[in-house]
């Protein structure tokens, strides 16, 4: 539905009850005015700028004298304050939307709230602004989920001669279109941000698997293979693409903490020593902390931290056992014993994809989660093409 054709929508009723040809002209002419400002920030990729501009135009549209925008954490629900405008500081604001309860769950929130100094709530909001007149609660909703929401305000403001005590119905039906389309230009630069954010992501790995490759000359491609194998496991387990995502990262990366491994010891020409091997070991701990500073690589930290336990708890470096190992970290397992199997070492030659199986189900239960070996087995069997 176009914004025109909602606004007609939205003033039909009044029309037909008293509202002249003028009136409805002025609205059409206002909402071609919004429809404009929309589709040129639909272009923008800054989220501060496309926020600004959407709560000045609510602001303006409704000649409130205050605003916020809140936009809703992806994790915790909670809709966080991203701008206030008009005479509020942020603090004031915060004061007033702690008295609306129906305001700090936004995903709660499905239709617009109204609230004015006849109902309870606004009473007990009116004791963190005694200048407050008005207030409503707008939902920013895209594919039936709240993305944010849209408060504006009126408040006491003598030296406007247009100034409004109360939003009327009017008003509402407006500004209810207006946060469609608003909620639509929000999530699209939300999701613009993201795509960049993974750009970046994939640099980011991309430099770290290098710098791995880099480490173990003898080990080269083994987390791209590792991460191949992995993938095709968690499909095979009907995973989420999220999780498969997560879990493909965690794989390329699952031997980062190997950076910190001497390269004597990565790169010896035969059996380790018990003191190396040890050293080898912390590898899992040492990548964790390597990662630990990094944001948007936490998802990956069970992988890095648990691919070399065992569901005996004979692993390292915690000693957990069975389901208490991360499911991700199970499955990055089982693709790192089998490229290591089948891969040529400087010492020995890879195993073939027969011999490699029969070890994989030899230690299934015991070093390698049984039903993800079943399905391993089933995947391999059938694509041999994975191990190349």
């Amino acid at each position: 539905m176009s914004l025109q054709t909602g606004i007609l929508n939205a003033v039909n009723a009044s029309f037909y009850s008293n509202t002249n040809k003028s009136e409805l002209i002025k609205r059409l002419r206002e909402m071609q005015f919004i429809n404009e400002v929309l589709i040129t920030l639909i272009k923008n990729n800054d989220m501060d700028s496309t926020l600004a501009a959407i709560l000045d135009l609510a602001i303006q549209i409704t000649k409130s004298e205050a605003g916020g925008v809140l936009l809703t954490d992806h994790f915790t629900k909670e809709a966080r304050i991203m701008l206030v405008r008009g005479d509020l500081s942020d603090g004031q604001f915060q004061s007033i939307l702690d008295k609306a309860e129906f305001i700090r769950k936004s995903g709660a929130v499905k239709d617009v709230i109204s609230l004015n100094n006849t109902s309870s709530c606004f009473r007990e909001m009116l004791k963190a602004d005694p200048e407050l007149l008005s207030f409503i609660s707008v939902p920013l909703i895209v594919e039936r989920k709240a993305i944010g929401i849209l408060v504006l305000m009126h408040r006491k403001n003598s030296g406007d001669q247009e100034h409004l005590a109360n939003y009327l119905p009017q008003d509402i039906a407006t500004i209810s279109v207006f946060a469609n389309q608003a909620a639509l230009v929000l999530h699209n630069t939300l999701l613009k941000l993201e795509n960049g954010k993974k750009e970046v992501f994939l640099k980011t790995i991309e430099a770290l698997v290098t710098a791995i490759d880099a480490k173990d000359k003898y080990t080269r491609n083994h987390s791209k293979n590792v991460a191949k194998l992995a993938v095709s496991l968690a499909r095979g387990l009907k995973l989420s693409n999220q999780e498969i995502q997560s879990i493909e990262y965690g794989a390329l990366l699952h031997d980062i903490g190997k950076i910190g491994v001497p390269e004597a010891i990565l790169n010896k020409n035969g059996k380790l020593e018990e003191d190396e091997y040890e050293k080898i070991k912390k590898h899992p701990v040492i990548g964790l902390a390597i990662l630990q500073p990094v944001d948007f690589l936490q998802s990956t930290s069970s992988i890095i931290h648990y691919h070399h336990e065992r569901m005996d708890g004979k692993g390292y470096p915690t000693g957990i056992m069975g389901e208490n190992i991360p499911f991700e970290a199970r499955i990055v397992s089982v693709a790192d014993a089998w490229d290591a199997m089948t891969s040529d070492r400087s010492y020995r030659k890879g195993m073939p994809m027969e011999q490699a199986l029969v070890e994989l189900q030899r230690h299934a239960g015991s070093q390698f989660d049984e039903y993800m070996v079943k399905v391993f087995t089933r995947i391999i069997t059938k694509n041999p093409g994975l191990s190349a």
